[in-house]
């Protein structure tokens, strides 16, 4: 018996086992998640009691100012 699989299935499979090829739109979308992730989030979220500051968006925001 063959299995069907849905599309959003199918997406999240591919995206955990980075499946998808060097240089297609998929595979730059996850890079641009992850570089989002590790640039944007603050280091207060994530509990690093090394870290201080207020992050990349507190930054451009006190730049704005």
């Amino acid at each position: 018996m063959k299995q069907v699989y849905t599309v959003p299935a199918l997406v999240l499979w591919r995206s955990f086992l980075w499946l998808y090829e060097r240089g297609s739109w998929q595979y730059d979308l996850m890079v641009i998640a992850i570089l989002g992730f590790v640039w944007l989030t603050p280091p207060a979220w994530l509990g690093d009691p090394t870290a201080h500051g207020p992050g990349l968006i507190g930054w451009l925001l006190e730049m704005l100012r």
